[in-house]
């Protein structure tokens, strides 16, 4: 996964290595279940937060997010149908529902971030353990997920749009969508209403916004049986 991250240039290859590796024999049962990078996957890079204003470092790591978003979503496809893989797309619709269902900085009181502060006397310390904590959570790290979200649309759009049932365990933290739990034609709705105002945000990057624009004309055409932008 660090190779995937900073070699974007070689993802298809490595998307072709991981399909290899699945296809081993599969002696100690690790092989063809390829538990160990869907926990790591899991533990590691799907639990990605954005450090909107660290310069340093901040690029390099969206670019690694999207790379690892890439080669889960070409993954996903590339594994013949049945499969045991089905749950790689919940990685994707976390991505989703984290880009377009949460909106933190629509709020000003933050009672986890209080509780891990309570301890903390001085107040030069607070202000600065407080603004790396209200970093992760400002509107800006939209900017780091737009991107990543964009994969799923752009590669698993048409899937998605049909897709009903479970997708995974739903957080009440992000709680923008207030209709059913699982994938729904309703569910898309909402997702290209959040899109369409993402590309009105002056907060957000000129490109951010131009991607949500793209997206929204993606899923229009998804819904009127067109093909996707790939």
């Amino acid at each position: 996964m660090a190779a995937v991250e900073r070699f974007p240039e070689q993802n298809d290859r490595l998307v072709d290595f991981t399909v290899a590796l699945q296809q081993l024999p599969n002696y100690d049962g690790e092989m063809h279940e390829l538990d160990g990078l869907a926990m790591h996957l899991t533990e590691f890079t799907f639990n990605h937060a954005d450090h909107s204003f660290n310069e340093t470092t901040r690029d390099q790591e969206r670019c690694g997010f999207v790379n690892a978003n890439l080669l889960t979503a070409k993954f996903y496809l590339r594994i013949p149908r049945p499969n045991k893989f089905g749950f790689f797309i919940g990685f994707g619709s976390q991505v989703l529902r984290k880009t377009l269902e949460s909106a933190p900085w629509e709020r000003f009181h933050h009672p986890r971030i209080e509780a891990y502060l309570e301890g903390v006397e001085e107040d030069s310390l607070y202000n600065q353990l407080r603004d790396e904590e209200l970093e992760v959570i400002e509107i800006r790290t939209l900017n780091g997920f737009v991107p990543a979200a964009a994969v799923w649309i752009e590669y698993c759009g048409q899937e998605i749009y049909r897709k009903a049932g479970s997708l995974g365990q739903e957080i009440s933290a992000w709680d923008k969508w207030r209709g059913p739990a699982g994938w729904s034609k309703e569910r898309w709705g909402f997702w290209q209403q959040r899109l369409e105002w993402i590309s009105t945000v002056t907060a957000l990057d000129r490109k951010t916004r131009k991607i949500a624009m793209r997206l929204v004309e993606q899923m229009t055409s998804i819904e009127q049986g067109e093909d996707g932008i790939i």
